[in-house]
């Protein structure tokens, strides 16, 4: 038990130090960048992007940690029935339970093969749903600032285009690993 405490400590440690708060610092500096070049309303999108992100990836990752349990589950009885019937070789031999450990095993198989592609399915739609996000973002955005150069407002360029579109995209890297620090963090 300490050394589980430990290496979670760890875990945590090295997911502030080397993941959240480099985020956050990138986060405060983009959306600075963003207000004083170009106004508030894009500072507000990358925050609103930000937001929404974060919180669909815990509620989703929430969601799918019963499919992850449920997984693990079915994988370690399909693993025990293997490992006794291989232990118990000479008694399943003499009472010729071959065929009856046979199904016994399929069936654990089978339970593993459901939940390993509830699992997946999970997983895309966490993948779409961050994709979604990022892109509804990034679209809106790239609207926004191709109207204000098409309108001639604040003298902005393609450059200040390709600038936004850079700073935004920036953010969706760091973010990839977010689900996977919370799934930790709650373990």
């Amino acid at each position: 038990a300490v050394d589980r405490g430990q290496k979670g400590i760890d875990f945590i440690l090295r997911a502030m130090v080397f993941n959240m708060v480099p985020t956050a610092l990138e986060l405060s500096l983009v959306c600075g960048v963003l207000y004083y070049s170009y106004g508030a309303i894009y500072a507000s999108i990358a925050i609103g992007t930000v937001t929404s992100y974060a919180a669909f990836t815990i509620l989703t990752t929430s969601w799918r940690t019963q499919f992850r349990k449920d997984m693990n589950q079915a994988d370690n009885a399909a693993s025990n029935k293997v490992v006794e019937a291989l232990i118990n070789f000479e008694s399943v031999k003499l009472f010729n339970n071959e065929d009856f450990e046979a199904k016994q095993y399929e069936h654990e198989l089978q339970n593993y093969a459901t939940a390993h592609y509830k699992t997946i399915m999970s997983l895309g739609a966490l993948n779409f749903g961050q994709s979604a996000i990022f892109s509804s973002a990034m679209t809106g955005m790239m609207i926004i600032v191709a109207n204000a150069i098409a309108a001639g407002q604040g003298g902005l360029t393609v450059g200040d285009l390709v600038m936004v579109n850079g700073l935004l995209f920036q953010l969706s890297i760091p973010l990839n690993f977010l689900g996977t620090v919370y799934r930790e963090v709650r373990q």
